[in-house]
């Protein structure tokens, strides 16, 4: 059993996250945002650390489309390119990266880190799920003095797609 959730999650990779809104408040109010994106692998890379059991890095990038599923309009439909990279052991472990949203010339780009989870369902398949928190480092635009943080949930769809639901808040950089 072993052997094969290591095989669906080094096929599948990891996963991840993300973030953000439109109408951005200023000063300390932040404003509660909230979406779900679909996301196909463009590139996946397996470099296993030792046998087929054992522990294996997984590189990848994955891109798709943001929508919101809160009451802002932060990146509602933005392009949404997400890379990283996991650990992994048994098709669990650690996993990191960054999400860049892109709409209009405008960008938002947020790094991301959480835990990959694989179990295998009654009929025997790998079940991948992961979590973990983001934050926003840059952005450009409407976007550039952005600031926020909040959760990721998602799951593999196949072993070349994943669906992510995020929640957080932002809101304007303080000014000194």
């Amino acid at each position: 059993m072993r052997h094969s959730i290591m095989r669906w999650a080094v096929a599948v990779a990891s996963p991840v996250t993300v973030f953000l809104v439109a109408a951005l408040p200023t000063g300390s109010e932040a404003a509660k945002v909230s979406g779900k994106f679909t996301v196909k692998y463009s590139q996946q890379h397996q470099l296993p650390v030792t046998d087929a059991a054992g522990p294996v890095l997984l590189a990848g990038e994955a891109r798709g489309t943001n929508t919101n599923t809160g009451q802002t309009d932060y990146m509602n439909g933005a392009t949404v390119t997400n890379i990283e990279i996991a650990d992994l052991t048994g098709g669990n472990g650690i996993q990191q990266g960054y999400i860049t949203f892109s709409k209009n010339g405008e960008s938002s780009v947020s790094r991301w880190n959480g835990k990959v989870h694989t179990t295998l369902s009654a009929d025997k398949q790998p079940v991948t799920t992961f979590d973990g928190t983001w934050t926003k480092i840059s952005g450009s635009g409407r976007y550039e003095e952005v600031s926020g943080s909040g959760r990721y949930h998602g799951k593999m769809l196949s072993p070349t797609e994943y669906v992510v639901e995020w929640e957080g808040e932002l809101g304007m950089k303080p000014t000194s």
